[in-house]
């Protein structure tokens, strides 16, 4: 699994949107994926 689909996996359950926010900032994931996770589990 990549990081993008260990945050799918885990996003809101196991991580937060710090968790997310902070993958961003490492260059571990990109801004488009980190905004579609979040919107995402709005809507979910």
């Amino acid at each position: 699994m990549n990081v993008e689909e260990l945050a799918r996996k885990y996003y809101p359950r196991l991580w937060d949107e710090r968790r997310i926010e902070a993958l961003v900032a490492a260059g571990r994931l990109s801004r488009e994926a980190a905004e579609a996770i979040l919107r995402e589990a709005e809507q979910a």
